[in-house]
């Protein structure tokens, strides 16, 4: 057998067992058979290795003292210089180093013992870099597949959706499981409270008008896949990007949802809190006081306060250009812990919320907008049941989301010719 069946045999067998089990005695003995058949084998490659060492250093000294040969006259494998120029080539076998490199890692992890220990050489461990970008995985097996998303994975999820998804971030969530409606008072119609005669009786009964919301949730999914190789190779330096990529999706998803709901009109904002501009193409200061005008909280508590929403282009093309009339801009560029926050204008946090379209500026207290997470964030890893050995990271959230009090946010649209 050559040094690659060895390997391969070898291989199996440390595979066949893991990291945990033991091996059977008749394993054990093939394994320290195939471990000295290694051994002896890289014995001659070493052997090869210094023979060429030999000559490399040979054909330095004689450069040095000018007795070099012709370099015709030195055969190929062993031409360790070029005669105008002096420059030595390197004739290290990376690829019998490397192969020293895999052996002696198969080694300690199973468990066998070899003379000259499992230290890498300098060359066996430049070889083996190399070799981590090109070869297939070898070692990848079920008994450690069971944990690829720790715990630590789902708190680490629901940072970055808080910290990315800027609406539905703001609001403040519950985690109710089951359906269930929120009852609103919309108005008294009549029989409110109001002056009368002395020892008179109140001149109508209170009419009230209710109405409710119903939050039956929303998933929101997100799927994300990796071969087998990628997981094996870049599972410790590739997780922060399955975390980011799987939690920016669904958190997308969460924010994509929030604005929809903001628009509808029953979940969202009354109808004549939309406004536009009063120009064409501009935002001016009257537009934006009048969009502030607009909200209403009905003396409920708004720890947050109003918050005005836009994408980066209305944030920096057209409120920060907001001017008085010497020239000073309104918008204060000033940042806090929230990476979202961009600045301030009329006592108000400014925030980047991409979600919004081109043209569109969003005012609201967010403490008004109830949300509630019936599920999740979750990721559920599990291996591709279609042969194809891949690993899959499903996302999953259960949500729902609506104003408490329609008039606590406003919408202003910039008017088109």
């Amino acid at each position: 057998m050559n040094l690659e069946d060895l390997l391969k045999e070898l291989k199996a067998l440390v595979d066949k067992y893991g990291d945990d089990a033991d091996p059977s005695d008749e394993d054990a003995a093939r394994m320290a058979e195939l471990t000295n058949e290694i051994n002896q084998i890289r014995a001659q490659l070493d052997q090869t290795a210094q023979t060429r060492a030999a000559a490399v250093a040979a054909a330095r000294a004689a450069i040095d003292n000018g007795t070099a040969q012709r370099v015709d006259s030195v055969p190929l494998a062993r031409s360790a210089n070029n005669f105008a120029t002096g420059a030595v080539y390197d004739t290290t076998d990376y690829a019998a180093a490397e192969q020293r490199a895999w052996v002696k890692g198969v080694a300690e992890r199973a468990g066998v013992q070899l003379v000259e220990g499992y230290a890498l050489t300098d060359a066996e461990r430049a070889a083996q870099n190399h070799a981590m970008e090109q070869r297939d995985a070898f070692n990848h097996m079920t008994s450690n597949t069971g944990s690829v998303i720790p715990v630590e994975l789902q708190n680490e999820i629901i940072s970055l959706i808080d910290n990315t998804a800027v609406l539905w971030g703001d609001m403040p969530k519950q985690n109710f499981p089951h359906q269930f409606e929120i009852i609103r008072h919309k108005s008294i119609d009549a029989g409110d409270a109001a002056q009368t005669a002395e020892g008179a009786a109140p001149t109508d009964d209170e009419k009230n008008a209710f109405d409710t919301l119903k939050f039956e949730g929303v998933e929101i999914k997100k799927t994300l896949k990796i071969s087998r190789r990628m997981a094996v190779q870049s599972v410790a330096s590739f997780q922060s990007y399955l975390v980011s990529e799987t939690a920016a999706r669904l958190s997308v998803g969460c924010n994509t949802h929030s604005h929809a709901r903001l628009a509808n009109e029953t979940y969202g904002m009354e109808k004549t809190n939309k406004i536009e501009t009063a120009k064409a193409g501009e935002f001016a200061k009257a537009d934006l006081a009048g969009l502030l005008s607009r909200l209403n909280t009905y003396g409920l508590p708004t720890p947050k306060g109003a918050i005005i929403y836009a994408n980066s282009n209305v944030i920096w093309n057209y409120i920060a250009m907001l001017e008085d009339a010497n020239g000073r801009s309104y918008f204060v560029d000033e940042k806090n812990a929230d990476p979202t926050v961009e600045g301030h204008i009329f006592g108000k946090l400014v925030k980047r919320d991409d979600s919004i379209a081109d043209g569109v500026i969003i005012a609201g207290y967010p403490d008004l907008f109830k949300g509630n997470v019936f599920d999740g964030p979750d990721v559920m890893p599990y291996i591709a049941p279609d042969g194809t050995q891949n690993r899959c990271f499903d996302g999953y959230e259960l949500i729902d989301c609506g104003l408490a009090v329609p008039k606590s946010f406003a919408q202003l649209t910039l008017k088109t010719a």
